[in-house]
């Protein structure tokens, strides 16, 4: 079984769907820096992604423009957890939300959309994964923070999936289902349901976040990502 399996979950096809919640591998409950996909931006503004060219006064933090952006600080402290929090939140996770809510409105499930949603999906896994870990990160990444049924699969997840959808955009070796289809091997092909994945990727970047706060590595990694990256924005 190879590329996209046409399975739906019975979730809702009413305007939302409930996020279900996956324990990351630590396995607490009071998570200070839960992601909130809820409505909040000023929507009387446009969303403009990308440097702001030509402003003529300090632009105020906005997740989705680097060169808005606070000076990474000295060390990692609270308000710097935030920031990531706003820019995972708002400018990655929060959008291929509204992305699958959207499309459970307008097709029920997201068939003949996978591939979309699971390109989207590595992209994100792989950007915040970039911030503290390095070489083999999103392997690292999943180890450490995601549910323990992935942590087998890791490396593949990188390579039959985000270099395959992202360099070919097919799938040759493995398979994703429309739904909340549990990480599997099926014969030899590994088997993701992207709704899963989601629902893991989301309390794993929130176990990221927790472990920022005291994990030197992480912190080091994760300051040295954040300011190379702020760096190459236009002012």
């Amino acid at each position: 079984m190879v590329g996209e399996v046409a399975v739906y979950s019975g979730r809702s096809k009413s305007s939302g769907r409930e996020l279900t919640v996956c324990s990351p591998k630590n396995g607490g409950s009071d998570v200070r820096y839960k992601l909130d996909f809820s409505p909040k931006l000023d929507v009387s503004s446009p969303s403009l992604t990308g440097a702001i060219v030509g402003a003529s006064a300090p632009v105020a933090f906005v997740a989705w423009q680097p060169s808005s952006w606070p000076v990474v600080p000295l060390a990692v402290n609270d308000k710097f957890v935030f920031t990531l929090k706003s820019i995972f939140e708002e400018s990655i996770l929060g959008e291929i939300s509204n992305v699958i809510a959207d499309v459970h409105k307008s097709n029920g499930d997201l068939q003949h959309r996978g591939h979309v949603v699971a390109i989207a999906l590595m992209c994100a896994l792989d950007a915040i994964a970039s911030y503290g870990y390095r070489k083999h990160h999103i392997s690292d990444f999943i180890k450490a923070h995601f549910r323990a049924d992935y942590h087998p699969h890791a490396d593949q997840i990188y390579e039959l999936y985000r270099c395959s959808l992202v360099h070919s955009w097919n799938l040759f070796e493995a398979a994703i289902c429309p739904d909340d289809t549990k990480i599997k091997l099926e014969g030899r092909s590994l088997t993701i349901g992207l709704l899963d994945l989601f629902d893991c990727l989301v309390p794993a970047t929130e176990d990221f976040l927790e472990k920022l706060t005291y994990d030197p590595a992480l912190q080091k990694n994760t300051l040295e990502r954040y300011e190379e990256l702020r760096n190459t924005a236009r002012p």
